[in-house]
């Protein structure tokens, strides 16, 4: 599993969001941020970008969300397209259902949630870090 994270001009966005969904990657954190490639001599210097994360599952997915991104990124030759790094995820978690991993990270929106018993829960007094 991977995260894919990419800073890029505003403007791009749409076109990013719109790749990536045509690539049947659906989950995606978008972030205002302001930064810069090559810093100047003030802050004022300082662009408003935006920053996306992607969790994806295997290096298949992880090889299209980035072409999505990099396709749809690079609108200006002559000005920073931004950048994207990715980096190894260990385990993931759907809170909702508890579903770990490739499964936490599969779109299915007519998956049951299955609560359980009371018993099944930790409380404050059960969990190691408390």
């Amino acid at each position: 599993m991977f995260q894919i994270n990419a800073i890029l001009n505003t403007s791009v966005l749409d076109g990013v969001l719109q790749g990536l969904l045509d690539e049947e990657i659906q989950g995606v954190t978008v972030s205002n941020v302001m930064g810069r490639g090559c810093f100047e001599d003030t802050i004022n210097a300082l662009d408003e970008k935006v920053m996306i994360i992607v969790l994806v599952a295997g290096d298949a997915h992880k090889e299209k969300a980035m072409e999505a991104i990099r396709s749809n990124a690079q609108e200006d030759s002559t000005h920073g397209a931004g950048k994207m790094w990715v980096v190894p995820v260990v385990e993931v978690e759907r809170i909702r259902t508890g579903e770990k991993n490739a499964d936490a990270l599969a779109f299915n929106p007519s998956k049951e949630i299955s609560l359980g018993s009371d018993d099944e829960f930790f409380n404050s007094v059960d969990t190691p870090a408390s």
